[in-house]
């Protein structure tokens, strides 16, 4: 066989590995320190501006690297854990007239796919369709994501086996199409809430090393 032909056979079986080969699922929670959903509330008193995080938070993420458009999971935050350094703004973001935290207990986002996807070196710039619920109401949003893929890298942290997938993104809402517009904060905050993402999903397994943006430049 000539080098030709070997090299088109080479590249007939890399490509239908990476067709068969499923997608990897990243579990948010044995890694759960390197999670941070942050809520940021301009307000018309203070620094002009107050930070909310919450302290819980449970998730899965199908991630193809091959294919990062049809990637899909969701992530599930507890209400009752979201804390705010002003007494005041921590009181009222759960009373019923915003958070109504004790009878929604859970702010969920359901994510159905990536679209317009770019790389930047080993980086992955995409947008994140999704449903976001809370307190009941359903609201379609996009979220901008940069997304890096870490091979064999779980080791490092927890001593096992499996891969990290790193997301960043952030997002503006109106409170007022998510039925955080009534209460006493009303004339205080502004109506555009910030929500910034920094969470880091773990693997139970390493991915081949096959050719792929995410691991250009890698070292193993």
């Amino acid at each position: 066989m000539n080098g030709f032909k070997r090299f088109a056979l080479t590249v007939m079986l890399t490509s239908i590995t990476v067709k068969t080969l499923p997608a990897m699922e990243f579990d948010f929670r044995p890694l759960a320190s390197l999670c941070r959903v942050e809520v940021n509330l301009s307000t018309a008193f203070g620094s002009g501006s107050i930070k909310g995080t919450f302290g819980q938070m449970v998730g899965k993420l199908n991630f193809h690297p091959e294919f990062p458009e049809k990637t899909s999971g969701k992530i599930v935050l507890s209400t009752r854990s979201l804390r705010f350094n002003y007494p005041k703004v921590a009181y009222e973001a759960h009373a019923p007239e915003w958070l109504n935290s004790s009878q929604y207990p859970q702010i969920s986002f359901d994510l159905e796919s990536l679209k317009d996807i770019s790389w930047h070196g080993k980086e992955l710039r995409s947008k994140a369709l999704g449903v976001l619920k809370i307190k009941g109401i359903k609201k379609s949003i996009q979220i901008p994501l940069s997304t890096h893929y870490f091979r064999k890298e779980r080791r490092k942290y927890e001593g096992k086996n499996g891969d990290l997938l790193r997301l960043e993104g952030l997002v503006k809402i109106p409170r007022s199409e998510i039925g955080l517009s009534p209460g006493k904060l009303t004339n205080e905050v502004e109506d555009e809430i910030t929500v910034r993402i920094s969470i880091t999903g773990a693997s139970v397994r390493v991915r081949p090393f096959l050719p792929s943006r995410l691991f250009s430049g890698q070292s193993f």
